[in-house]
């Protein structure tokens, strides 16, 4: 099953940062220029795996997951808010990941067992 994920340039768009290409199928993203704190994720479109770091006082603690079985990385934007959904389904389980990056940095996520 593949890993379906925005085009570069929609990141852009949305977020006003570019990918880093970090592996030959390997992209990270660093939000730390347009968010308070740290944030990054990165996305590995041949393993289908995403990690999510988020520090929001620089020093001070680190929230941190990685989830394998992505199967779609979506931006959703809205006049409410600009978020990164990813959808992952394993043999186990099935659920979703959301990184809330405006108006505020909130990360939330479901994991149903199948």
């Amino acid at each position: 099953m593949p890993f379906v994920t925005p085009e570069s340039q929609e990141f852009v768009n949305t977020f006003g940062i570019e990918t880093t290409l970090v592996g030959e199928y390997q992209y990270r993203l660093d939000f730390s220029e347009v968010v308070d704190g740290e944030l990054g994720v990165s996305y590995d479109v041949i393993g289908r795996s995403v990690a999510v770091s988020w520090c929001p006082v620089p020093g001070k603690g680190v929230f941190s997951t990685f989830r394998e079985g992505a199967t779609v990385l979506r931006i959703a934007d809205s006049a409410e808010s600009s978020k990164l959904v990813v959808e992952f389904s394993t043999e186990d389980t099935t659920g979703s990941l959301e990184v809330q990056v405006f108006p505020y940095v909130s990360v939330s996520e479901r994991t149903l067992i199948c």
